[in-house]
Parts: C-alpha cells; sequence; structure tokens
C-alpha cells in the first residue's frame, strides 16, 4: 500500500471513518423500520444527509487534533513511527465513538429514543451490562471484537504506508490553513452565532428524522453536562403563575409565596390509618398488558387483569421518562426529571424536595422499601433512604423462596418472587400503619426465568416471546403474593398500588405484528403508556377511570387517601381522587425531547420546535405554551431552590 501524499492518507482514513460512522445508523434504519415509516422518501434522504452532518461533526470535534498534526508541514511528519502511532490513537478513539454508536442502536429496542447523558447512570448496573454482554449479546459481544480489531489492522497497514510525497513547502502552508479552516467550520456546521445541536438534527419536525440523523456518541457527548438543555424559553415569573393555574386544586391550595408550587390539603375530615403498599412493575408498557392494552390481549397477565377489575383501574396513565431511576423520582418526590439534571441520588437532591417517605414518617408510618436488583443497582438502597424509607432490601436480602429449575440463575439480582415473599414477611411483622416500596426486575432482558414452565413462547432471552413469557412470571408472582397477603390481618386495611417505571417499546414490534395482524399502530405517545391499579376491595368499589394522570400523581393521591391534611408538599401532579382539579396534566421527559398531554391532545418538543403533535395547530401553540411554561418553573424553581421547604 502506497499514497501520493499524507493529504491522501489521511483523507483515506477520515473516508473509513465517516463511512464506519454510517453504519450504526444503517443498522438503525433496518431493524427499526416502523419507526421511520412516517417519513417520506425525500424527507427519509434529507435525514440521512443531516445524518452525514452529525458524522463529520463528531469526527471532526474528536479527530482534529491528529488530522492537525498528520497535515503539519514539518518534516518530522514524514516519520513512520509517528505516523503509526497517530493511526493507532485515531483507531483507538473512533472505537469507542463506534462502540457507543453500535451499543446505542441496541440500547433503541428498550426506549425507542438515542440514549444521552444517562450513558454515565449505567455504571450502577455494569453487572447487569456484563451479563447481557456475555449472555444473550454474546454473538454482538464477538461480532464487535471481530470489528474493532479488523478496523485497528486497517488503520496500522494506511499509516504505516509509504508516502511517495514527503516534501514541505510554502505550498503546505496554505494547504494546512486550509484543513484548520475546513475542521473548524466541519466541527461548527453552522454559520449562524450558535454552532450545530441536537435540536438541528431534526431535519423535519418529526421525531423519526432526529432519530435518524442522531448518533448515540453524539447525543452522549452533546448531554454530558449536567444542564446541557435550555429551560429558558419562557419568562420563569410567568411560568410559575401558569403553572399555578394548571396544578389549581380547591383541595390542595398554594401556601407558600417563597415556595410558589407548594401545597397542602386542607381537609379537617379525619380518616383511617390505611396501610400503603407500591408495587413498580418494570417495563410493564401497557401496550402489552392485558386490561389496559389497545391491541388484541395476549392473555400474559391474567391476575393482573383480575386485580384491575376488581379495583380502581386508570387507563389513561403515563410514565414521566423512559428509565426507572426516574421513574422511581417521580414516585419518591412527585416531579420530571428536566431533561439535563441529574436524576435522583446524583445530584437532583441538591435541591430541597418534598419526599414521601419522610411524610409518611412524620405521621408515624413505618417505611420500607426494596428492589429485586441488587441493592446499589442505581444506588437505590442510598435513595430509599433519601426519600425517607427507614429500611432497606435489596437482592442479596432475600430469601430463596422461589422454586428454580436446575442449572438456571437471576440475571438481575434474584427473581420477583423472592421478593414478594420477603415483603410478606416484613408487612406481617409492623405494629403500625406502613408504607412500601417494591421494585421488580424479573422482566428486565435478559428474560432469564426460573422454571420453563413459563415459557409458553418460544423463549428468547432478548425479543418480544422473551418479554411476553416473563411478563406471565411476574404475574404469577404478583398472583401468589397477593393471595398470601389476603389472608393476612393487615390485608382489609391497605391500599395496594400497581403501576409500572416506564413503558416497554412497540406493542407492534415485529413479532408483536404477527401476534396481533389485524391491529394498527397507535400514536408514538403511546409508549409512555404505563397501568395503574388502587386496589383495596374492603376500601373502593371496582371503577374504570379514564382520568388522564401520571406517575407524579401518585405522590398526591397517597397524601389524600391517608388524609394528611396541611402537610406541605410540592409536586409536578395532583391527587386522582380530588374532585377539585380542573386542569389534567401530563409533563414528560423524554431525553432529546419533552412532552405535555391534556385532554386536547399532546405535543413535544425539542427545546427548539414542536417535533410531534396530535392537535390542531391553534391547540398545539397552547400546548407549547403550557409545556414551555411547566418546563420553565420546575426548572427554574430547582435551580433557584425554590422548588420545597
Amino acid at each position: 500500500m502506497t499514497f501520493t501524499s499524507r493529504y491522501t492518507q489521511v483523507f483515506s482514513a477520515l473516508a473509513i471513518s465517516l463511512a464506519a460512522m454510517m453504519l450504526p445508523r444503517i443498522f438503525l434504519f433496518l431493524l427499526y423500520p416502523a419507526d421511520f415509516s412516517d417519513l417520506t422518501f425525500s424527507e427519509l434522504i434529507t435525514s440521512f444527509l443531516t445524518g452525514f452532518r452529525v458524522d463529520i461533526i463528531t469526527i471532526f470535534t474528536f479527530l482534529s487534533l491528529f488530522i492537525v498534526l498528520l497535515t503539519f508541514p514539518a518534516k518530522w511528519v514524514h516519520k513512520k513511527r509517528f505516523r503509526i502511532f497517530m493511526g493507532i490513537v485515531w483507531s483507538c478513539i473512533l472505537s469507542i465513538v463506534l462502540l457507543i454508536s453500535f451499543s446505542d442502536v441496541l440500547y433503541y429496542d428498550f426506549v425507542h429514543r438515542h440514549i444521552s447523558n444517562e450513558l454515565f447512570a449505567l455504571s450502577n448496573d455494569t453487572d447487569l451490562i456484563i451479563g447481557m454482554a456475555f449472555g444473550s449479546y454474546l454473538y454482538h459481544t464477538i461480532a464487535a471484537g471481530v470489528f474493532f480489531s479488523a478496523l485497528a489492522y486497517l488503520f496500522f497497514k494506511i499509516f504505516s504506508a509509504r508516502l511517495s510525497h514527503e516534501v514541505v513547502s510554502k505550498k503546505s502552508w496554505i494547504a494546512f490553513l486550509a484543513i484548520a479552516l475546513l475542521l473548524f467550520i466541519g466541527i461548527r456546521n453552522s454559520f449562524s452565532h450558535k454552532s450545530f445541536g441536537i435540536s438541528d438534527a431534526y431535519a423535519v419536525n418529526k421525531t423519526s428524522s432526529g432519530n435518524l440523523a442522531l448518533n448515540g456518541f453524539f447525543c452522549v457527548y452533546r448531554t454530558a453536562g449536567a444542564k446541557s438543555n435550555p429551560h429558558n424559553l419562557a419568562d420563569l415569573n410567568t411560568s410559575v403563575k401558569l403553572t399555578q393555574t394548571l396544578l389549581q386544586s380547591d383541595n390542595a391550595p398554594f401556601i407558600d409565596p417563597s415556595v410558589p408550587l407548594s401545597r397542602a390539603f386542607s381537609t379537617t375530615a379525619k380518616k383511617p390509618h390505611y396501610n400503603v403498599v407500591i408495587v413498580l412493575l418494570e417495563s410493564w408498557g401497557a401496550e402489552h398488558i392485558d386490561g389496559f392494552t389497545r391491541y388484541k390481549e395476549l392473555g400474559v397477565t391474567p391476575y393482573f387483569k383480575k386485580l384491575s377489575d376488581e379495583g380502581l383501574k386508570f387507563t389513561n396513565f403515563y410514565a414521566n421518562g423512559y428509565r426507572s431511576i426516574y421513574g422511581i423520582t417521580s414516585i419518591y418526590t412527585g416531579l420530571t426529571l428536566p431533561a439535563g439534571y441529574q436524576y435522583l441520588g446524583s445530584g437532583l437532591e441538591l435541591s430541597k424536595l418534598s419526599y414521601l417517605g419522610k411524610i409518611a414518617q412524620e405521621n408515624g408510618y413505618r417505611t420500607i422499601a426494596m428492589q429485586s436488583s441488587n441493592r446499589r443497582s442505581y444506588r437505590v438502597d442510598a435513595v430509599s433512604n433519601l426519600a425517607g424509607f427507614e429500611e432497606y432490601y435489596g437482592a442479596e436480602d432475600m430469601p430463596k423462596a422461589e422454586q428454580v429449575d436446575p442449572g438456571r440463575r437471576a440475571n438481575t439480582g434474584t427473581f420477583d418472587y423472592n421478593m414478594f415473599y420477603l415483603l410478606n414477611q416484613k408487612l406481617n411483622q409492623t405494629q403500625k400503619p406502613f408504607l412500601a416500596f417494591a421494585f421488580t426486575s424479573t422482566n428486565h432482558s435478559d428474560y432469564l426465568l426460573p422454571s420453563a414452565k413459563f415459557e409458553r413462547y418460544p423463549h428468547d432471552l432478548r425479543n418480544y416471546y422473551g418479554t411476553l413469557n416473563s411478563y406471565i412470571y411476574v404475574d404469577n408472582a404478583i398472583e401468589r403474593f397477593m393471595e398470601a397477603a389476603k389472608k393476612q390481618p393487615w390485608f382489609d386495611n391497605t391500599i395496594f398500588i400497581f403501576t409500572a417505571d416506564h413503558g416497554r417499546g412497540d406493542g407492534l414490534c415485529d413479532i408483536g405484528k404477527k401476534l396481533r395482524p389485524d391491529d394498527k399502530p397507535l400514536a408514538s405517545i403511546e409508549h409512555n403508556r404505563i397501568p395503574l391499579i388502587i386496589y383495596a376491595p374492603k376500601i373502593f368499589k371496582p371503577q374504570v377511570i379514564p382520568t388522564l394522570g401520571s406517575q407524579n400523581d401518585i405522590f398526591p393521591t397517597i397524601l389524600d387517601m391517608l388524609g394528611f391534611s396541611h402537610q406541605p408538599f410540592t409536586v409536578m401532579g395532583n391527587s386522582l381522587l380530588d374532585t377539585s382539579v380542573k386542569n389534567r396534566f401530563v409533563y414528560l421527559y423524554l431525553g432529546d425531547e419533552i412532552g405535555y398531554i391534556e385532554k386536547e391532545g399532546y405535543v413535544k418538543h425539542n427545546f427548539k420546535t414542536v417535533v410531534e403533535t396530535n392537535a390542531s395547530t391553534a391547540n398545539t401553540a397552547l400546548l407549547t405554551k403550557k409545556l414551555l411554561a411547566v418546563d420553565t418553573a420546575e426548572a427554574g424553581l430547582l435551580t433557584n431552590n425554590h422548588w420545597a421547604k
């Protein structure tokens, strides 16, 4: 291999790098065609071209120093050892960029959006990630090893090749300055006063366009800093006033001008000291759950459906975020994580917040939290303690109550029934009213189940069949827990709240279409809808409730049900049982986007423009105004530490 000059050598390496950067985007398009079906052919081409701009920015940003050194007009630049060394470093950096971008394609299957700064949160689950890499993703890991080894060898060959022209002249300086200028233009990729950003990647105002153009690495490094997204698209004071209007309740008036969203229930009526058990179900998107799906039911959660028929069944309920820790944040604190902010346990707690567990403790309740994942997964042990849960248990603390077939094991800690068994034990021991929180994990990929008897479909550790089988298992674990609880003296006085941490992708994925051939795709906002059951047969009569709500509403609903009057709290929601509430809305954090839902429709915004809506033009403008007000008010009050006392 011989190159005419150092310029053709560098250009070849650059061309290979850009071609490699396009591969994750192509795989994304081929693996999830339904997500891009709303793009016309011209929009598709435009989105790919915009993606090429994103790749140029990424490559130039992280490799410009090496391009500059490799084209610098000096004789030492031609030394073979120097160029080989630079080529090896180039290939290492490119491999890291590609590794994150290819991993992002796999991550996309779970949330149908690109990864962003939550990548840094995944360090809390390294054991799970390693287990998946050498478990269900073993072939991917092997393929990646082969690919990156071949890439390193290719770059070694390129930069160890002979250069037939090694002259340094005045023209070399002109070429060098031109290259430096092109690198600067390529990194900014914009002639306006602001460089190209994530929101500029939306070639057309469709979420699918942005998803196709962006790559995972670009999203990660552009959101790496805290508060990387702007929350000043509306005036703070005006936003707070509009948010107060949206949250207004006759039963829970605002009480403190210094913390303008702080409220308290004003009722003087005494209520019994009910117990509360919150069960947060991993990835139970409503699209897949019997009794809640708007597609054909698959019969995978029959007991859960039975509970919903016997309790308060909320059919229009949403997750405020797309990751487990965001759902926990919403339930523990009643707020939607603002885009760009660190989640609870990683910085959000630096602002004063209302905590569900602390309020319960102050009112004489025993507070217990547990998860069937390992104790330190997402630091839920520390987060629960912070939120006022005096007891916490992880997988390491769980008894081995589940019957497990030989050779089987749990991948995410322990099987869920072991957690439910311990929960029943702990609740049987308490002598005072309790607030308990339990978070499942068995139906998180990999879908490792304790017994083949739960594998109705051809079991796979990754695909939709594995998901459905895991629902069957967790539904059975819930049944065993609830039937045992019904025999306990505390059952009649206990309110069970079943909901999910977030949705779980599309119910009409490739396998989903085979199982539901007559169903038509629903709007993408459906991916955020989750079940909610409030189950207390001795307290509430069965009822189907279409009231719009989200995880943020669970906190105030519990305070309302327990009669905690004159107890200050600040949340971005309302009690679902408060009939005096005039406005019902959901405020969503969707990574690169934020969203807002109310009875008039929904809107998604990327901090620059509306990217998706189902409302009329006039209503879209009004929904956007409300969304930006809620977003600005929450972020501004948290930043200024005027969110709660």
